[in-house]
């Protein structure tokens, strides 16, 4: 089924440095714009494995802003603002379960110990911490959680905003999807994840505010995070990884070293990034030879309503999964 073909711009800013001026360029928006694409028509197309190769200029940002297109299209979200939608889930949760609060700016990961309704107003009580019912305005149930943590609410920033993803955020925050993986080259994309995305109409508009940085919107799991969405792996490591978890949808391979394991990933989305400042063609020749024997080709703009920025080549088909 041909996603549609309508594709508004996405205009978006990076900086790296909040003291210097954003860079504004179409790739930025363009490449959240084929992450959001790609999720859309994975919804919908779910049969074969799908797979998209970008060749680019330079590598830096491209999987980090595919990743976060990704992550703004979840699945429907729940509301979860209201007290008493907090204290009906409360009511069902069983002491020793794992669980995360979303707690005014401050993001709480803890075990369930009890709620405590005699007390007024009525509190939830965790093994480290205890927190009123009407200062909640976000609780979900994980399925297991290494040890406590607690940490400062990621900011929606300007991606956040663009994609209308404020009124939700909350609920998001508690129980983000938590289905992508990026494997690369770890401080490359620790430093890509660092920089600041910002919306240049806001500031255009006279309304500038906080940008928020790409981690804010793709939650990284790193040691002590109290919440999480996108698990980071490795390239020089990933032979290592005996399975990847089957909650993950889709994976960005950044670069050579990953994109060497394509044939290895049975996840229905998987995006290759190809850098063409690096002289080695092993990972298009693997792109190349894997929809040569076993692809069927999809279009680019047709299929995933994608319209390739200036300097960037792509291919996309799909393949048995």
């Amino acid at each position: 089924m041909p996603a549609s073909t309508a594709f508004p711009a996405v205009r978006l800013a990076l900086s790296e440095d909040p003291a210097a001026p954003p860079t504004i360029a179409p790739w930025i928006g363009g490449f959240v714009a084929l992450g959001a694409r790609i999720r859309r028509y994975a919804a919908v197309n779910d049969q074969r494995q799908l797979i998209v190769a970008v060749t680019v200029p330079r590598r830096d940002f491209v999987a980090a802003l595919v990743g976060s297109g990704w992550a703004t299209v979840s699945e429907k979200i729940r509301h979860q603002t209201a007290a008493t939608d907090v204290l009906e889930i409360a009511r069902n949760i069983d002491p020793g379960t794992p669980v995360r609060l979303v707690v005014g700016n401050t993001v709480v990961s803890d075990i369930f110990e009890r709620l405590s309704e005699e007390a007024t107003p009525p509190r939830v009580c965790l093994s480290e911490s205890q927190w009123q019912i009407p200062a909640i305005r976000a609780i979900a149930v994980l399925t297991s959680l290494a040890k406590p943590a607690r940490a400062s609410k990621p900011l929606p920033g300007g991606l956040g905003r663009l994609a209308h993803l404020e009124e939700t955020w909350d609920a998001r925050i508690a129980a983000p999807a938590a289905d992508l993986a990026i494997v690369g080259t770890l401080k490359w994309l620790k430093a890509d994840l660092a920089a600041l995305l910002s919306n240049p109409d806001e500031h255009a508009a006279g309304q500038p505010r906080v940008p928020g940085t790409i981690a804010d919107i793709l939650l990284p799991d790193e040691p002590g995070a109290a919440t999480w969405s996108t698990r980071l792996y490795s390239s020089a490591r990933f032979a290592e990884v005996s399975s990847l978890p089957g909650d993950l949808r889709a994976v960005v391979l950044d670069g050579a070293p990953a994109v060497k394991y394509l044939n290895e990933i049975e996840t229905p989305v998987v995006v290759c990034v190809i850098d063409r400042s690096v002289a080695d063609e092993t990972a298009a020749e693997i792109v190349v030879q894997l929809r040569n024997t076993r692809g069927e080709a999809l279009s680019v703009r047709d299929d995933l309503g994608w319209s390739t920025p200036d300097g960037v080549e792509a291919l996309t088909f799909t393949v048995p999964l």
